[in-house]
């Protein structure tokens, strides 16, 4: 198979960040807030709509090999256009029936939505269609969807106060679809692979890798598995956490919303100094703000709290774009859909067993609770820095993987 060639007009990274926004945002981040109105409805506690949650990232983890092919085959815009649409159905569905079966049911397209059209395909997107400039377009795209949360939660709680359940979801519905038909105007403009390409893909075999790729795949794909399953235990219990500490729940929520802003502050860091460095660097040095960051938190003061928030943000920040453009440092265009289809799997298991662990962790106690979160991160950066002993490809050749 032909390479895709490095640039096809402008990259859409507004239109592919909106995207991140509403995929995030409607499929995800909505259920904070639609767990308690939803779970009332049935009859249910909140955790039993959460446990539905959790299966929904379950689907996104085993079906990620799968959608990743499907990403090369048929181009990343195609996929994305797809899964908006499936993630509308089952979002506007999900108020229908009073049952806690239908919720589940409901879970399985909003699941394979958020699994075809969240991060993953949006980088391959930037990837495709402009392989040279990809990283500072995936940075513009981690930086619209740092804001998913705030901007979905603002929407969210003044429709379920005038409109209810079920006009919440249909919004929600309606956003996902419109994004999708922009999404299908950007493919047919843009998209450097076209879906009616019978042609074969680029080989993508555990044998026919070098031992770099073999070695980056490995520890790409176990960094973002622990780490994704620290930042999972971890953001649902700064709260808990800070309570504990400072026996006041309203600096306490302020303290833990630090998280938000700081993550679009590194990610800002990242798109305004991080081409002047090694993407391996600059994602090292995020590694180890994460443990540091649970250090500081643990220390008595109000000043320590503040500056743990910033830098655990900041830190996530820069490595959401680290973990997505590393990996196109290793494996070219045609190939990234399904190596991050691979590296998807473990870290979308990591995130759906986070905050169970967490929680399990906690109750435990908190020394116990940072001792290990701290111990995983640390374990995490180790696994990200075997990529410093595996040389990348040369990013200005445009031959298929083989």
């Amino acid at each position: 198979m032909t390479a895709p060639p490095k640039a096809i007009r402008k990259v859409p990274f507004h239109s592919l960040g909106i995207s991140q926004i509403l995929s995030y945002g409607c499929l995800f981040y909505a259920f904070a807030q639609l767990k308690v109105p939803l779970a009332a409805n049935i009859g249910v506690a909140p955790s039993d709509i959460l446990a539905a949650v959790t299966g929904a990232l379950l689907i996104q983890a085993f079906l990620a090999p799968l959608i990743g092919g499907w990403i090369d085959r048929f181009g990343a815009l195609t996929v994305m256009t797809r899964g908006l649409m499936i993630g509308a159905v089952g979002i506007t569905l999900l108020p229908a029936v009073n049952q806690l079966w239908w919720v589940w049911l409901c879970m399985v397209p909003i699941g394979l939505g958020f699994a075809m059209s969240s991060y993953e395909t949006a980088f391959s997107a930037a990837v495709q269609m402009d392989e040279v400039k990809s990283r500072k377009h995936i940075s513009f795209i981690t930086f619209y969807g740092g804001v998913a949360s705030s901007v979905i939660w603002l929407s969210i709680a003044p429709l379920l106060a005038w409109f209810g359940l079920e006009a919440t979801c249909v919004a929600c519905g309606i956003s996902l679809v419109l994004m999708g038909v922009r999404t299908r105007h950007l493919d047919q403009k843009t998209s450097p692979i076209s879906s009616k390409d019978t042609r074969k893909m680029a080989p993508f075999r555990w044998a026919l890798m070098t031992q770099n790729e073999r070695r980056a795949l490995i520890a790409l794909a176990l960094a973002s598995a622990l780490e994704y399953l620290t930042f999972a235990s971890t953001t649902l219990l700064w709260i808990t956490w800070f309570t504990t500490q400072f026996n006041d729940v309203g600096l306490a929520v302020m303290l833990a919303a630090l998280y938000g802003p700081f993550q679009t502050v590194g990610r800002l860091l990242e798109m305004a100094f991080g081409h002047r460095f090694d993407a391996r660097i600059t994602g090292m040095l995020a590694f180890i703000g994460v443990p540091t960051a649970l250090i500081l938190a643990q220390q008595d003061g109000l000043a320590f709290a503040v500056v743990a928030m910033m830098i655990f943000g900041m830190g996530h920040g820069i490595l959401t774009v680290s973990f997505g453009y590393v990996t196109n440092m290793y494996f070219s265009a045609d190939v990234y859909g399904r190596a991050k289809g691979w590296i998807t799997t473990p870290r979308a298991i990591g995130t759906a067993i986070g905050p169970s662990l967490g929680g399990i962790l906690f109750l435990m106690g908190p020394d116990i609770f940072f001792t290990s979160m701290i111990s995983i991160s640390i374990l995490s950066a180790a696994c990200f820095a075997v990529l410093f002993s595996a040389k990348p490809r040369d990013m200005h050749t445009s031959t298929p993987h083989a």
